[in-house]
């Protein structure tokens, strides 16, 4: 009988470190065994880079190419994926990007859970959505990842460009690299002229958005304000185009517009930067300084990085001349 006891303890103790190592194992991905089954991140000069779960050095990375948000399928439900998605959030906020959690719970690409296919369509969305560099990810970068990019290639947005010859990479994503970069530098006429080298018919939502922001750059506002109105019109729900509309008609001076536009789009995205900030804007215009100072302060929450919106929050701070 004490035998029996002694194996019941040993067997349990056993099971415990045994379990204990495994989480250990599942909390630090970047080891060896894990690494056998990660997918590795795809190209990341392309607009959306897909990956596994990105520890630091991957950040640094992520950063270097200016990656402004982080669309994660973790599941905080999970442990172990609460865990880590606690520390991508801290690790979000140091490099200065965004973090967009929408759970998803996949083993070994069985999906459970009945809010699957719903959090894959509205990560989708938001990625369609949006004119920002973005790296999505799930655990290993293969299950749950390709549920949403599925949904991507179905609304015609390429995701996920895996390195290989360069000559191999489609027309339409090549010129999409050019014209990035040549906004990405200032060089406006040039993202456009790059831009009409593909048909109207073939030009995905984020080179259509990338065409009205140059137009808005070079101050050619009612181009610019057209595609926006046209792209919401194609993209329902989508939130980068309703914000590129109140920037334009911000621009033009239209303040209620620009707001009904700036607080359509925080509806539908909460933390969404530019449209925080543009609000703010649009407040301190209005003479509204107390609001003005807490949409800003909550944009910049999102994008510490933002000049403009961290000039005009100081202005708006500074006390009113006797």
């Amino acid at each position: 009988m004490l035998i029996n006891r002694k194996f019941v303890l040993v067997s349990l103790l056993v099971l415990l470190v045994a379990g204990l190592g495994g989480y250990t194992l599942l909390i630090n991905p970047d080891n060896p065994f894990t690494r056998l089954f990660q997918r590795k991140i795809s190209d990341v000069t392309t607009r959306i880079v897909v990956g596994p779960y990105p520890v630091e050095r991957d950040f640094r990375l992520l950063a270097a190419n200016r990656v402004t948000l982080i669309v994660s399928l973790l599941d905080p439900a999970i442990p172990y994926e609460k865990t880590l998605l606690e520390k991508e959030g801290r690790l979000a906020l140091q490099y200065g990007m965004r973090l967009k959690n929408f759970p998803m719970s996949s083993i070994l690409g069985r999906k459970f859970g009945g809010y699957y296919e719903g959090s894959a369509a509205k990560a989708a969305a938001a990625i369609a959505g949006t004119s920002d560099k973005v790296y999505v990810h799930c655990y290993l970068g293969l299950h749950r990842i390709q549920a949403v990019r599925d949904l991507l290639d179905a609304r015609g947005v390429a995701s996920g460009t895996y390195n290989v010859r360069r000559a191999e990479r489609d027309k339409v994503r090549l010129v999409l690299d050019g014209a990035e970069a040549a906004y990405n530098g200032k060089r406006y006429e040039e993202a456009l002229a790059r831009l009409a080298q593909v048909s109207a018919a073939a030009l995905p939502p984020e080179g259509r958005l990338l065409q009205a922001w140059s137009h808005y750059q070079l101050g050619q506002l009612s181009a610019a304000a057209g595609q926006f109105a046209a792209e919401r019109q194609a993209t329902p729900g989508a939130v980068a185009p309703v914000v590129g509309s109140g920037y334009c008609a911000l621009r033009a001076g239209r303040l209620d517009v620009a707001e009904q536009d700036f607080t359509a789009a925080i509806r539908r995205d909460p933390s969404h930067a530019d449209a925080l900030g543009g609000l703010g804007l649009v407040q301190y215009r209005a003479g509204r300084r107390a609001e003005a100072i807490r949409s800003l302060e909550a944009a910049l929450q999102q994008a510490p990085n933002n000049q403009e919106f961290r000039d005009v929050l100081e202005q708006a701070r500074r006390p009113l001349a006797k």
